[in-house]
């Protein structure tokens, strides 16, 4: 028997915790169907996942766009099945939403009820979602100018606006970005981020500190919000800092109205085309790559075209941005003409097809949850992660390094140094 993957099963990043009664605030956001048994493994010759991947690409490009047109012999007598496997591909993506535009734009082809219905239940979802975010997300951005602080969100609900359907482009958190009202962004001085951080915790919202030194969290009626103090994860390497520094200059603060008519301020295309694509880049290095990247890419290129920054030209960076072009190019209708590098896009393809293959780095967790296995558990995840990060960044970095830089962020934060001990991460 085979079945869909309940709505519950969705990843942590695209499910947080909700507070509005209209969305069920008792559970977080999760895409589900109703119990049909688990998808079996099944041995093949060919990768299973293959057809029903390059189904959903199909129905997923057309979802992005109004002149896409799909190959219908590629949807032809495939299986219930293949058709199962499509769904829970979407949903493990967050691009069901999408994918069913893309379904609605060809009702000649034959699709399973409980497939229809379940993609249906994650789009009807994806339009509360989008209206909540936006609701607080205008909340969030009034109470910071009332303290004389501009909030610039990234990614996500701003973004969106550049998608034909901005409502299915489900996001999970808010990325924000604050500064002095009135001065440059771009200057580090005007940096309000650790002072959002004490303005929100003497309103009562809920921070959280032990992210890291890219960003804060901060819980605003049960929504996270990642406060950044820096866009990229500049402790990594130079071409962090570099491409950080650019994002930083090209900042450049817009308006945007978001379906409501709540008023925004987002980053510029020069600054989202190099932070969607280097976000990009930093899941296919670290914790993991999926079709959403790629999606925001495709829409990216597409309305704005490719241009490299001076700073990213001879990097692995430009390696990359260049192979993501080519997989756009090649599953999601985008024309932009650049070098191939078929055997970093079939590395990318790999990992968002295969999660499960490359979870945590193929560091197997350990046996014994005693203090001392834990840390030659996160010693093997620091060396495998250094190994990884020298091959796709252009570092040098040896793992002693690595090591000793984890000791200090603990030591920035003392209460994470526990975890050490007693969490897997």
């Amino acid at each position: 028997m085979n079945s869909i993957l309940p709505f519950n099963n969705l990843p942590v990043n695209y499910s947080p915790a909700l507070s509005s009664p209209k969305l069920n605030p008792n559970r977080p956001y999760n895409i589900s169907m109703n119990a049909v048994d688990t998808v079996q493994k099944i041995e093949k010759t060919v990768d299973p996942e293959i057809v029903p991947a390059k189904m959903l690409l199909s129905l997923l490009k057309c979802g992005l766009s109004d002149d896409a047109k799909i190959d219908e012999n590629l949807f032809q007598g495939r299986t219930k099945e293949d058709w199962i496997r499509l769904n829970n591909l979407a949903i493990d993506n967050a691009v069901a939403p999408t994918v069913y535009n893309g379904l609605q734009k060809n009702p000649n082809i034959k699709v399973p009820d409980e497939v229809v219905a379940n993609l249906k239940q994650a789009k009807d979802y994806a339009i509360k979602y989008h209206g909540l975010q936006e609701k607080l997300l205008g909340e969030f951005s009034v109470f910071t100018k009332s303290k004389g602080i501009d909030t610039v969100q990234m990614k996500g609900i701003g973004f969106s606006m550049n998608y034909p359907d901005p409502t299915a482009r489900f996001g999970g958190d808010l990325d924000v970005f604050n500064f002095k009202h009135g001065t440059d962004p771009a200057d580090t001085r005007n940096n309000m981020s650790f002072t959002t951080d004490k303005l929100a915790t003497e309103a009562g919202m809920e921070v959280a500190l032990d992210h890291g030194p890219k960003h804060s969290e901060i819980r605003y009626k049960g929504m996270p919000i990642e406060n950044h103090r820096n866009f990229l994860n500049v402790e990594v390497g130079p071409l962090h800092k570099k491409m950080n520094n650019y994002l930083l200059k090209h900042i450049n603060p817009i308006q945007e109205i978001l379906p409501n008519g709540t008023k925004i301020l987002i980053p510029s295309k020069e600054f989202n085309n190099v932070f969607i694509s280097f976000h990009a880049m930093q899941h296919f290095v670290g914790s993991g790559i999926n079709f959403h990247h790629l999606a925001d890419w495709a829409v990216q290129i597409k309305k704005h075209g490719l241009i490299v920054p001076e700073e990213a030209k001879g990097t692995k960076f430009e390696e990359f941005m260049y192979a993501f072009t080519n997989l756009a190019n090649k599953y999601l209708g985008t024309n932009v003409k650049v070098p191939e590098n078929k055997k970093l896009e079939d590395e990318i393809f790999d990992k968002m097809l295969h999660p499960d293959k490359h979870k945590e780095l193929n560091v197997p967790e350990p046996k014994s949850k005693n203090p001392v296995s834990m840390v030659v558990y996160k010693y093997r995840k620091i060396a495998a992660n250094t190994k990884r990060t020298n091959t796709y960044w252009g570092t040098n970095k040896t793992v002693a390094q690595a090591c000793l830089e984890s000791f200090v962020q603990h030591l920035k934060n003392p209460k994470t140094f526990i975890r050490v001990f007693t969490k897997l991460k």
